[in-house]
């Protein structure tokens, strides 16, 4: 048993020795041939979309907005940093997402429901935030905890059996958070301290879903019932509701770009991996050629960057195959399996 062992270990040792850090995935052209892997600018790392908030449709920004440092990204983990009571600080991303979400669901319990209790629907509207709450906390909690799609030993062991030796599968990548590679890994968040990969992609897909729903529909509920409390002459209750509608329009802001720019990968079928490294993206010339963006010249694509001129090429994409296709595929694919690889 110690042998085997120590061979398994050899294995993702081997594995993860011959593999770059980060694996971005070449399209697949129709003829048959692979697009070139992304060249690197200044001798490392080209440089990558980053967030920026001035774009907020098109960028990460509640994701991106902590320290690198302090919170970790995708290419190194979090300083080791503790608090002033020489608790470790890299937990408190998740734990403040998990507690605002719960203390809204609580001051929905104890201020908003025995309002709503007095209106038309009001039971069913309790249900409905109710289902909402559980469904979104469920989503939290297991995107925190649960294993991403952590390719087994076996498994590794199998595929490399029927491929070169440290060969990955496709959309497979290997970060600093597991020993082993991440099947379909999508990226790291900072406000779950966990990778986002094959198993629990759906889950984080909802989970954004379920916290904006719970921010619209809050900012909806919460503006019909102080004017109806401010009517009566309720103003501490008003005070609460202000409050908690404060809490719901952030909420919106920061979910909701984040929903629509992952919304927008499931449609045409691109990993948030894979949008950093541009595998899929091209720059018009003066002529109107597409040139791929990582065969530019690092002054030409810092401009293009600085315009926003990268255009997103579904010829480049040999997952993409068209966003109803993609859609039934992202939801209804089987991911349990032990021979599913996420190459799709």
């Amino acid at each position: 048993m110690q042998k085997e062992g120590q061979r398994d270990h050899g294995l993702l040792e081997e594995a993860a020795a011959s593999v770059p850090s980060t694996l971005p995935i070449p399209g697949t052209h129709p003829g048959g041939a692979q697009s070139p892997v992304p060249r690197l600018a200044s001798g490392t790392h080209r440089a990558q979309r980053t967030a920026s908030c001035t774009d907020p449709q098109e960028q990460q920004c509640a994701e991106e907005e902590c320290d690198a440092d302090e919170c970790g990204d995708e290419r190194k983990p979090p300083a080791d940093s503790v608090d002033c009571f020489g608790n470790d600080k890299r937990p408190y991303l998740p734990l403040m997402l998990l507690g605002s979400t719960l203390i809204g669901a609580l001051h929905m319990l104890l201020i908003e429901f025995p309002i709503i209790r007095e209106l038309a629907w009001g039971y069913e509207l309790r249900a409905f935030f109710m289902c909402l709450y559980a469904l979104t906390l469920y989503c939290l909690v297991y995107c925190v905890l649960c294993d991403p799609g952590k390719l087994a030993v076996k498994e590794m062991e199998a595929f490399t059996h029927a491929h070169s030796v440290g060969e990955l599968p496709r959309r497979c990548h290997k970060m600093w958070l597991f020993k082993q590679p991440i099947r379909r890994y999508d990226h790291y968040c900072r406000w779950l301290t966990n990778a986002v990969g094959l198993l629990n992609h759906r889950e984080f897909v909802t989970m954004l879903a379920g916290l904006l729903m719970i921010g619209l529909c809050g900012c909806i509920i919460d503006f019909i019932l102080i004017i109806w409390t401010s009517s009566e002459g309720r103003h501490f209750t008003g005070f609460l509701l202000i409050m908690h509608l404060t809490y719901s329009v952030i909420l919106s802001l920061l979910t909701g770009p984040i929903l629509r720019l992952h919304i927008t990968f499931v449609t045409r079928n691109e990993l948030a991996n894979e949008y950093k490294h541009n595998l899929f993206h091209v720059l018009r010339d003066v002529t109107g050629k597409a040139v791929p963006v990582n065969e530019l010249e690092d002054a030409e694509f810092n401009a293009g960057l600085d315009e926003d001129r990268f255009e997103y090429d579904p010829s480049l994409n040999a997952f993409d195959r068209g966003w109803p296709t993609n859609c039934i595929n992202f939801w209804c694919v089987a991911r349990w399996p032990s021979n599913q690889f996420g190459e799709f």
